[in-house]
């Protein structure tokens, strides 16, 4: 007997070791990973929010005046109206990367939609005369050591709508931009870094214009952010740890992160698909054209480029003159474009009022598979090589179904373009039926296409 339970305890001792040499060999998880968890659920909970509210996704911010309505934003995707605060201030993120501070702040009145991130507080300062939240005090915190992935706090806002000039006063410094801004402090210093587009920025009847790429540090007294110390001084290539990390896809339109500086074409330049002469041609673009740099190919000879248009594409560096800091983004061929965080990445909904005909390939013409249903929810898999369709999944069926009977948050021209899709069969050219910038981008440019 007691043979028989001495055998039992042995092996029971061998399964309980073997289970946790096979646990602790599993990888586990980091703070990374915890982080783009939590940027998951919390554009889950707010990239939908509407216009002039305010949308808390993370740990409850600070709020004035205090109050039931300041209270009521402790509650994970609470919306409070953006013009019943007068101050946000949120926390700075865990060493875990788990939780911190992230809200979304939407101003209709002043044409802006931004994120407040990490440490930072906002307060609005704005005359009686003038809209609320047209003129802001801001401060932000560098974070602490923490979590290897953590980006740095600050305030991100851009114009509602793409090309659309907005003007702000952040710290007394007026702001006329046409883009996506990101802005944050030391204790004598506003730092403001161009993502896109472009700003210019005045003070003391002085003006510097600022393009995608750079940054302006505007000096002020210790920690005294009313009025700068001196008149704005010239731009230079953003520091790059200022925007290490930064969730870019959390941004109302998410956008390209810049290389430090840009590019102006010396002569008048091929725009190509790829890194190479063997690439198609999108279009020749003219001498003095100033252009954001995203990337360049391994041997440094070819740089990813984007034009003020927000086109972008493949030029040669030897006819390019370049104002620009190290280059540390690195590829061989175009990337996708960033896409959203969690399910909203790759999920739509049917918004057609019949509902949409899931077709077994990328146009009318090919044969119907079923009707889905009006407020169905379809999982995105890819876009067409030459329409504006998306191969989606519903229900265990795979199809296609045009974009325009969907709703959808995902930046579908971050889908990747199934190759395999049957080929339309029509008399002469093909024939694209509508613009790609109607569609956000839905199919490639025929220019470039399978190159793109």
């Amino acid at each position: 007997m007691k043979r028989a339970l001495g055998i039992w305890l042995m092996v029971i001792s061998i399964v309980a070791l073997g289970w946790m040499m096979t646990v602790a060999q599993q990888p586990q998880p980091t703070c990374a990973d915890y982080l783009t968890q939590f940027y998951s659920v919390a554009t889950e909970l707010c990239l939908s929010a509407p216009d002039n509210y305010v949308c808390n996704a993370g740990n409850p911010p600070l709020a004035e005046p205090a109050g039931p309505v300041s209270n009521s934003l402790g509650t994970l995707g609470a919306i409070i109206p953006l013009d019943a605060l007068t101050s946000l201030h949120t926390s700075p993120f865990t060493s875990d990367g788990s939780n911190g501070g992230l809200v979304w702040v939407r101003s209709q009145a002043n044409h802006f939609r931004a994120i407040l991130l990490g440490d930072a507080w906002i307060r609005d300062v704005s005359p009686a005369n003038t809209p609320r939240w047209s003129s802001i005090i801001l401060t932000t915190q560098t974070p602490s050591d923490g979590c290897f992935a953590q980006a740095q706090s600050s305030f991100t806002f851009q114009a509602r709508e793409r090309f659309e000039p907005i003007r702000l006063i952040i710290n007394g410094v007026i702001l006329d931009v046409n883009g996506t801004i990101t802005a944050l402090t030391t204790p004598t210093e506003t730092i403001f870094i161009v993502i896109e587009g472009v700003m210019r920025a005045s003070a003391y009847e002085s003006s510097q214009l600022v393009l995608a790429g750079q940054e302006i540090r505007i000096p002020y007294l210790y920690n005294d952010f009313s009025a700068p110390a001196s008149p704005p001084p010239p731009p230079a290539p953003y520091t790059p740890n200022l925007l290490a990390n930064f969730p870019i896809s959390l941004l109302d339109r998410p956008a390209y992160l810049p290389q430090p500086g840009y590019a102006v074409t010396d002569a008048r330049v091929n725009l190509r698909t790829g890194p190479s002469t063997r690439f198609d041609i999108i279009y020749e673009v003219p001498r003095g054209q100033i252009m954001t740099i995203l990337g360049m190919n391994p041997a440094g000879d070819w740089y990813h480029v984007r034009l003020a248009n927000g086109q972008t594409g493949w030029m040669s560096a030897e006819f390019l003159e370049r104002n620009h800091g190290a280059i540390s983004t690195i590829y061989d061929r175009t990337p996708l474009p960033p896409q959203r965080y969690g399910d909203l990445g790759n999920h739509a909904r049917v918004v057609a009022m019949g509902g949409v005909v899931m077709r077994q390939a990328p146009d009318a013409s090919f044969p119907a598979m079923m009707t889905v249903p009006v407020g169905a929810e379809l999982e995105l898999l890819a876009r067409s090589p030459y329409s504006p369709w998306v191969k989606v999944a519903f229900q265990g069926v795979v199809g296609w179904v045009a974009l325009l009977s969907l709703e959808t948050q995902a930046i579908v021209e971050a889908l990747p373009v199934d190759t395999a899709a049957p080929t339309l069969v029509v008399a002469g050219p093909t024939v694209i039926p509508y613009p790609t910038v109607i569609f956000g981008g839905a199919f490639p440019d025929p220019r470039c296409y399978p190159n793109c």
